[in-house]
């Protein structure tokens, strides 16, 4: 360094406001003083570009953007992002053009400004539909009223498509995601000054997208402040209850808490391990969230209060496992290493829980100081470890491109593959990737991470593309509860399970088949199948009548026994679904109704006609595949942690995926909270019953979601 280092942190100019000395403070500790000029002149054109301008809460708009790089800079940010945080909000909200930011900054830090800002329909041919002529018309139903519904259309394309330009840009450079998870951090610590109808949409967003993607790229301190933030204006009755209840276990536990990691830390420092423990109670919004999904009351949950111990190497991490073992005996199903096998998103840490002081449950994290920070800031860690090393120098995206999550570069699939639109793409960030996950491994140790409920077929379509198209099941390695590894061979549609080590196998007379669309949970998989069957060859007829209206690739349409084309309906008792083992009722004509297989109603029926000596006495053999894409109805049994509001919510999610709630039927046990709810929902021929309960289960306090088989059939089977 040279002799003016030690008056770097106090790099103040005369006339400048206190938010931007502040930052200026910060960037100090470990930028260059050429880097701090940059920051200065981004200020100076945010400054000009913004004045006059005032925040709802009545602050001028630039303590924003300063804010949000104050955010950024306690990351140890590099310039570039400092600068494109002081100018995030020009091209989007004043007269200053990308251009500009490009002429005068450098195209690094206008690509940065460009991947953080709203997305402009004007040109794109993929937006709303033009308003119709007689838009403006009065009618019965009033003025303005196609005016109100494209309005709305646009705003919703609009949001779908700048999530999905967020997306595109975080693939190349993390400072974009870095920064938009800052402005929206600032923006919900001022969201009070919004209209609560805003207040509602924008807290809804966050929790549905940006605190899963905090997570989701390991910047858990972010997500868990977003996550209570949102939680605050989405249920601030149950958000201050919950205050509440931690703050009174937390009193309740803190003696104990105490004496306990008094305790480790001597144990560990007595083996000549210097260690670091502390505790934690849990976040507001998690311990509810878990909470009502497990049923129980909060001061229930095994991890309410959890401990870490820091050490300062790996080999120290298992030398404190062995330990703290050696004192307390510890939970055999709660133990994980995820050092050995870190998560996807990079975390790495041993996990166990132990019997600990007066025989209370402990759950105990151990790992190193570098792991914690990891841990704390994910994909930062990376700026934070520059700063700590007192590198100066321009960063490189290489590190990020070589920890890039497996997610992320699915999503660079989806885009170029499956064509998706910006609609799909979000649905598909909340179906897929913000969902639960399973975490498998190859018998090469490479981790493998999928959407919950996904199967060995997704496996093999997610490694490669040919894998899927010759897949044929796989041979698993799974870890049982007494702790013997079990191998076994399994089909294409064995459900993954986290834990399991799978090799696929392959071979080259497999092809993709129309079953195979029944076996996949990932869009990815279902999209390759789809496009792999509209390739296949056209099959010769495999009836008497010709089967050129079929798919190529798929066989014949379902026959009736008079030889003609069947006309096809779905039972209403028993209420059959793709997947289910079905068989056919010949009807008159050349109507064919098609029931479940195990459906009472059917083999009543056939037993009549059986004991008349009529036609039509033996079932009408039936697949999938022979039925042309048919609207089906779902029924469905919901059971969850009875509160005012729930059947509203279940029926908003249901109307949110544009589907028809046929009919419901609701039942409580006020005595312990439990609710049942039994629903029937119109489903369209390309809707997937397990995206729907993969939705439903995200509503809070649906504890579990199941088809209710039990309808026509004797055993709920399929």
């Amino acid at each position: 360094m040279d002799s003016a280092a030690p008056d770097r942190t106090d790099q103040a100019q005369v006339g400048e406001p206190p938010s931007l000395q502040q930052l200026l403070v910060i960037c100090a500790r470990y930028l260059p003083l050429t880097d701090l000029a940059t920051i200065r002149r981004a200020y100076g054109v945010a400054a000009e570009a913004h004045r006059g301008v005032m925040r709802k809460s009545g602050e001028p708009f630039i303590e924003h953007p300063l804010a949000v790089a104050r955010l950024l800079a306690e990351l140890a940010m590099d310039a570039d992002g400092i600068a494109a945080a002081l100018l995030h909000d020009t091209v989007e909200d004043t007269k200053v053009t990308l251009d500009q930011v490009g002429e005068q900054f450098g195209p690094l830090i206008a690509a940065i400004v460009d991947g953080v800002t709203k997305f402009s329909e004007v040109g794109h041919a993929e937006g709303p539909q033009d308003v119709p002529k007689d838009a403006h018309r009065p009618d019965a139903h009033g003025p303005d009223l196609h005016d109100a519904q494209h309005a709305r259309e646009a705003k919703a394309y609009q949001k779908a498509e700048t999530v999905r330009k967020l997306f595109m840009a975080m693939m190349t450079d993390p400072r974009v995601v870095l920064l938009k998870l800052a402005d929206r951090l600032h923006n919900m610590r001022t969201l009070a000054a919004m209209p609560e109808d805003k207040r509602q949409v924008i807290a809804r967003e966050t929790l549905d997208i940006y605190a899963p993607l905090a997570g989701r790229i390991g910047l858990y301190v972010v997500k868990s402040e977003l996550e209570d933030l949102a939680f605050s204006y989405l249920e601030p009755e149950a958000f201050a209850y919950t205050i509440a209840r931690l703050r009174e276990e937390e009193m309740k536990r803190t003696v104990w808490a105490q004496r306990l990691c008094d305790r480790m830390q001597r144990e560990l420092a007595a083996r000549h391990i210097a260690a670091a423990v502390n505790w934690r109670v849990k976040h507001a919004y998690r311990a509810y969230a878990d909470a009502r999904a497990s049923g129980m009351d909060l001061a229930l949950l095994h991890d309410l209060v959890a401990f870490r111990v820091l050490v300062t190497s790996q080999d120290e991490c298992y030398q404190a496992l062995g330990i703290i073992h050696s004192v307390w005996h510890p939970h055999g199903e709660r133990i994980r290493d995820y050092i050995a096998s870190p998560k996807v998103n990079g975390y790495q840490s041993l996990h166990t829980a132990v019997f600990a002081l007066d025989g209370r449950l402990a759950p105990v994290h151990i790992r190193t100081h570098q792991m914690h920070r990891a841990a704390q800031h994910g994909v930062a860690a990376y700026w934070l470890e520059r700063a700590e090393a007192g590198n100066s120098t321009a960063p490189d995206t290489l590190p990020w491109l070589r920890r890039l999550p497996l997610w992320i570069g699915q999503l660079a699939h989806w885009q170029a593959e499956l064509k998706l639109s910006a609609s799909d793409f979000v649905a598909a960030l909340r179906s897929e990737v913000f969902e639960d996950q399973v975490f498998v491994s190859t018998p090469k140790g490479d981790m493998r991470e999928l959407l919950a409920g996904a199967t060995v077929l997704d496996l093999a379509y997610q490694i490669h593309t040919e894998i899927g198209e010759h897949a044929t099941g796989a041979h698993i390695w799974t870890t049982g509860s007494d702790g013997i590894v079990v191998a076994r061979d399994v089909g294409l549609g064995y459900v993954l399970r986290t834990g399991d080590i799978v090799r696929v196998t392959t071979a080259p007379e497999a092809r993709p088949e129309p079953r195979w669309l029944a076996l996949v949970a990932t869009r990815y998989a279902r999209g390759r199948i789809a496009r792999s069957l509209r390739r296949a060859p056209e099959p010769r007829a495999a009836r008497d009548e010709p089967t050129a209206e079929s798919e190529p690739g798929l066989p014949g349409p379902l026959a009736h026994p008079s030889g003609k084309r069947a006309q096809v309906g779905l039972a209403r008792c028993c209420y059959p679904c793709p997947g289910d083992a079905i068989a056919g009722l010949a009807e008159r004509g050349r109507a064919v109704t098609v029931h479940r297989a195990c459906c009472r109603t059917l083999r009543a029926a056939l037993a009549r006609r059986r004991a008349r000596g009529a036609d039509g006495a033996a079932p009408v053999a039936a697949t999938w595949e022979e039925i042309q894409p048919i609207a089906y109805v779902l029924r469905l049994a919901i059971y969850g942690q009875d509160h005012r509001g729930l059947m509203h919510e279940v029926s908003s999610c249901i109307a949110d995926l544009g589907l028809n709630l046929e009919s419901s039927m609701a039942s409580s046990n006020q005595e312990r909270y439990r609710a049942a709810i039994v629903l029937t929902v119109a489903m369209e021929p390309s809707a997937r019953p397990e995206a729907l309960m993969r939705r439903l289960r995200s509503v809070p306090g649906v504890v579990r979601v199941e088809r209710d088989l039990r309808k026509g059939c004797d055993e709920a089977t399929l």
